[in-house]
């Protein structure tokens, strides 16, 4: 029997059903993201009314990504937000991917709004603001694959906010000793991405004009190692049971 932590992966939302049906889904890329790091997965399907496990019992938890609003206050939603305060408040280690950071900011007292830069998607750059073991063996600046329209504008009493870029202040975030957040997409790779652009075309011409989208597909990075880098940190704070 394996002696590594069993993590619950709290789906949010739902990859593109192409997408989904050609590479897999949050599920999958996560698997695969964390390998044999984690002892296995328990996947609970939120956005779809699945009964949240006791917040007492769970090790870990990695919330994903979504192609909704934490604003729009899903009931669905906001009883994941109060399962997350409980889970957090006790101390178990979470990870929270885009809709997840947001929905941590929001459960813990923050404010998530439309991004006022807009949508930002493709591979981007990030600054670190501090030496987290979520961090540790990244540089100062470093890649990250983003696919997002909202942000969190305000971050909740006692978050430390632990890296930022241009486009938003609040790209990541540190609560407590085991609970960390952030805005990018450590599980995409770039296939993935690249879908996400494609898919995505028609509202980036719109808003960027036409030809923006072929632009932007041809400007992006074969590969970024970060992702793996913060997974793989994020592992060993499961297995610690924190910072």
């Amino acid at each position: 029997m394996s002696s590594l932590p069993r993590v619950t992966l709290l789906q949010t939302g739902e990859t593109f059903p192409e997408l989904s049906a050609a590479r897999g889904g949050f599920d999958r890329w996560f698997a695969d993201g964390f390998g044999g790091a984690v002892g296995g997965w328990e996947v609970v399907d939120a956005h779809r009314g699945a009964p949240l496990p006791s917040a007492e019992r769970v090790w870990g938890v990695v919330v994903t990504g979504s192609p909704m609003s934490v604003y729009e206050r899903h009931a669905w939603s906001e009883e994941a937000a109060g399962w997350l305060a409980r889970v957090i408040a006790r101390g178990a280690p979470v990870l929270g991917v885009c809709y997840g950071h947001q929905l941590i900011a929001h459960a813990l007292g923050g404010r998530v709004e439309r991004a006022a830069r807009g949508r930002e998607i493709g591979g981007v750059e990030v600054e670190r603001l501090a030496d987290d073991p979520l961090f540790e063996g990244l540089p100062a600046r470093f890649g990250v694959w983003q696919s997002h329209s909202d942000e969190v504008v305000a971050p909740p009493p006692g978050a430390r906010v632990i890296a930022r870029n241009a486009h938003s202040a609040v790209q990541a975030m540190a609560i407590g000793e085991a609970c960390r957040t952030v805005q990018w997409h450590p599980e995409f790779d770039a296939g993935v991405m690249r879908h996400y652009i494609g898919a995505r075309a028609h509202l980036i011409d719109a808003e960027r004009g036409t030809g923006a989208a072929a632009a932007l597909l041809a400007s992006q990075p074969a590969a970024l190692p970060s992702g793996a880098a913060v997974m793989g940190n994020f592992a060993r704070l499961l297995r610690r049971g924190g910072a």
